[in-house]
């Protein structure tokens, strides 16, 4: 038996243009393959970019910042896996008599006024970490922009009801200098 038949088909079944076409395929996806497994960051999923954001938390009783200002530093949590990111500082202000604040549910458009007590803090949590997705910009399962709510978990302790204050991108701020 011959490699190559009378009617020009490899082994007696397959066509050397055949042949020919599926080496191509397999090296396309051999170069497909190679692109998304080299480890190096390209596109949205790359090693992902360092930020550094603000979150308040009002209404805190004093013992809760006290035993949360110990804890410091303490990695974030986020469906009971830990996250690349770190609570790495708290300031408080103390609320020196009774206040109320409005706030609006942006989903059922519906107003909301909480009464927050003299003697507890406002704490404003400073966070590091590392984005690994810029466009949804999330860190675990909550997404890290301005303005939105964020729980601030930890191994240690868990505090709801946060808002974003500000955030800056640490790659973005060394391209500029």
């Amino acid at each position: 038996m011959s490699i190559i038949d009378k009617k020009g088909k490899l082994f007696g079944k397959l066509n050397i243009i055949d042949l020919i076409a599926i080496l191509l395929i397999l090296a396309v996806l051999a170069l497909i393959g190679y692109k998304f497994l080299d480890g190096k960051p390209s596109g949205l999923g790359g090693s992902g970019q360092s930020i550094v954001y603000t979150v308040e938390v009002k209404g805190v009783r004093p013992e809760v910042y006290e035993s949360v200002k110990k804890m410091l530093p303490s990695q974030l949590m986020a469906a009971d896996e830990m996250v690349d990111a770190y609570v790495t500082d708290v300031k408080a202000t103390p609320v020196e008599n009774d206040t109320y604040e409005v706030s609006r549910n942006k989903d059922t458009g519906k107003e909301t006024i909480s009464r927050i007590n003299g003697g507890t803090y406002h704490l404003v949590f400073t966070i590091e970490g590392t984005v690994k997705n810029t466009m949804t910009n999330e860190l675990g399962t909550q997404e890290i922009r301005v303005g939105k709510s964020h729980i601030v978990k930890t191994t240690t302790f868990e505090l709801e009801g946060g808002i974003i204050t500000s955030c800056e991108r640490q790659d973005a701020a060394a391209d500029q200098q």
